[in-house]
């Protein structure tokens, strides 16, 4: 039996017209993973709202059917290094990967999501257009250029879509407009339109609480990406959701970079504990949001760890990065998970942050010295990325730490003599994830051979030798670029202009913590 007859739609789809448009909606990895995106469910539910237009889904590893290709395949990309499964995707189907070289007889090829959001650059070749916004924010106008250009020819099907708020033509070269509308998606965050036992979070109704962060730590794409910071009502909007969830499973994820600064958290919570035989899945929450009424709610839920972001024990560096929480906040709030009854907290940081030093990595380190003083049975894991610029933050002018796999080696050896469990993310893919992040149009040279090479570590090294005279790939890695240095996606604006990003950089290096203008 097909994965996708064992799915439990959960709403009504439009009957649709026998001419309908056929799109496929493609998610670069397999179906498992790519059922776990709410974005990817959203837009696949939003397409699919008009009875004009047919939509299909593609995977790595399965797709949907169809008699005839489709007219248009739209990726949803959200992680730079799935870049080679949007190449092999569309080679399994013969369409060519440049834009270039697509005929009348091919279909156009779109993307969406967070990578693109920040910097479709390095992809220009690959796509015909991008979409740069919130979805919710222009789908009715593009369904109806969709369906009203159907039958002129591609370039003019691209002009009529370039006109539209949120929607970038990389051939054109044009400016990508904000769209004007974005403010108004507030009630209209996502939740699970599809229920499938064979997700990584398997039959789990998945609620959007929050999109975006009030906070704004200078290198978050997560909050600078998706601005400004939503709530959705919880009474008129939330639980209803749920409600209509519940109607399919008793398992619960609740969704959002800070989840628990929803200002009506607590009244969220206090209705789902109404509930009986119910299991509640939370993201990531922020240290200074803890209380006991939500730790024990989130207990008796069934929620089985807490995931904080704390990025470093350094006070200082957390200034710099306007992380506004303190040492006492964080061990504080770990003490009150842990006497709800949670046996395990996993924390997040970064190592190769700007204006990083070892005094700051040292100082971390006896930060954990004496939260495994206070709870020396818990468990506490420490998962340690890799500071990536990120286009649109502040941070965006900085270049990778080249000493950021020290810091890494010293933090495992360091950490794991005082019991804490350290996963610390690779030093040399994150490279490469800086490449792509920072990178121009003329990278798409080098990942389309990397490729064609494997997409091995060495595959990459290889196609970057083969075009170091050409491309300078470690000055998109590694160099800080000057505030007058011209952005490779200066052309796409985002919901903060240049400039405000600017002064923000300017009160990061001052150690100031600066609210949003």
């Amino acid at each position: 039996m097909s994965l996708f007859n064992e799915e439990t739609i959960l709403y009504n789809i439009p009957p649709k017209n026998r001419d309908a448009i056929n799109i496929a909606l493609a998610f670069p990895n397999t179906y498992t993973v790519g059922m776990t995106s709410l974005g990817f469910q959203n837009a696949w539910k939003l397409f699919n709202q008009s009875e004009d237009i047919q939509v299909i889904r593609w995977f790595t590893d399965i797709q949907e059917s169809n008699k005839t290709m489709p007219e248009y395949i739209g990726f949803s990309f959200s992680w730079e290094l799935d870049y080679k499964n949007i190449f092999s995707i569309l080679e399994k189907n013969n369409i060519p990967l440049h834009a270039s070289l697509r005929s009348k007889n091919d279909p156009i090829v779109f993307c969406g999501g967070q990578i693109i959001n920040a910097n479709p650059e390095p992809f220009c070749d690959n796509f015909d257009f991008f979409l740069t916004r919130d979805l919710e924010a222009n789908i009715n106008d593009l369904i109806k250029t969709i369906v009203e250009t159907r039958d002129v020819s591609r370039e003019e099907k691209l002009n009529a879509l370039s006109n539209i708020d949120g929607v970038y033509v990389p051939y054109r070269r044009e400016w990508s407009r904000p769209s004007p509308t974005t403010t108004n998606t507030k009630n209209n965050l996502a939740y699970s339109s599809i229920l499938t036992k064979n997700s990584v979070w398997e039959n789990t109704f998945l609620l959007e609480v929050v999109r975006s962060c009030p906070e704004l730590c200078r290198f978050c794409l997560a909050s600078y990406g998706s601005l400004p910071f939503r709530t959705p009502h919880v009474k008129e909007h939330l639980i209803p959701a749920i409600d209509h969830g519940l109607k399919y499973t008793n398992k619960i994820g609740l969704l959002g970079a800070s989840v628990t600064q929803h200002p009506e958290f607590e009244t969220l919570l206090d209705y789902l504990l109404t509930k009986e035989n119910i299991n509640v899945q939370i993201a990531s929450v922020r240290c200074d949001s803890i209380t006991e009424n939500i730790t024990n709610g989130l207990y008796k839920l069934g929620s089985k760890s807490i995931t904080m972001a704390i990025e470093s024990g350094s006070k200082r560096l957390r200034e710099i990065i306007n992380k506004k929480v303190s040492n006492e906040t964080i061990i504080k709030s770990i003490e009150t998970i842990y006497s709800s009854g949670f046996n395990s907290i996993k924390l997040y940081g970064m190592v190769g942050l700007p204006n990083e030093t070892w005094d700051d990595l040292k100082e971390t380190v006896d930060f954990f010295k004496e939260i495994k003083k206070r709870n020396k049975t818990k468990k506490l894991v420490f998962g340690c990325s890799v500071f990536v610029p990120k286009a649109k933050t502040p941070f965006q002018w900085y270049g990778v730490d080249k000493d950021a796999d020290k810091k890494l080696k010293f933090y495992s050896k360091e950490l794991h003599k005082i019991g804490i469990d350290f996963r610390a993310e690779s030093y040399k893919w994150s490279l490469i994830q800086a490449l792509i992040s920072r990178g121009d149009r003329s990278i798409n040279k080098i990942l389309e051979l990397a490729y064609r090479y494997g997409n091995t570590l060495g595959a990459f090294n290889k196609a970057i030798n083969e075009n170091k005279t050409l491309i300078n790939s470690e000055d998109f890695i590694f160099k800080n670029w000057s505030e007058d240095f011209s952005l490779p996606w200066s052309n796409i604006d985002g919901y903060l202009n240049k400039n405000i990003i600017a002064e923000h950089l300017q009160k990061s290096k001052k150690a100031e913590i600066a609210p949003l203008t």
